[in-house]
C-alpha cells in the first residue's frame, strides 16, 4: 500500500463513523442501563453534557450533538492513528 490522502482520509472517516456508532449502542447501553430511573431522577452534570432527557424522548436520556461531536472527532483521531500504524508498516 502506498501512503495516500485517500487512504488517510477513508481511515478517518471510517474511524468517525465506527466511533458514532459505537457510541449511540455499545456505550449507551453501559452507561444507562435503565433509562426510565430518569423519569424522576435528575442526570449529573456530566451525563446532562452528552445526553438529554426531553419531552422529544420521553424523558429517556438520548445522545445530544455535543455526544456526537466528541464521538465523531475521538473516531477521526482514532482512524489517523489507525492510518499511521497502516503506514508506518507500509
Amino acid at each position: 500500500m502506498k501512503k495516500t490522502t485517500t487512504l488517510k482520509w477513508i481511515c478517518i472517516v471510517l474511524g468517525a463513523i465506527l466511533m458514532v456508532i459505537l457510541s449511540f449502542t455499545l456505550i449507551y447501553d453501559l452507561l444507562i442501563p435503565d433509562p426510565c430511573y430518569y423519569h424522576t431522577n435528575e442526570m449529573n452534570f456530566i451525563m446532562s453534557i452528552f445526553y438529554a432527557a426531553g419531552p422529544a424522548d420521553n424523558g429517556h436520556p438520548g445522545p445530544n450533538l455535543t455526544n456526537f461531536l466528541v464521538s465523531l472527532g475521538f473516531g477521526g483521531i482514532l482512524g489517523y492513528g489507525i492510518y499511521k500504524l497502516i503506514s508506518k508498516n507500509i
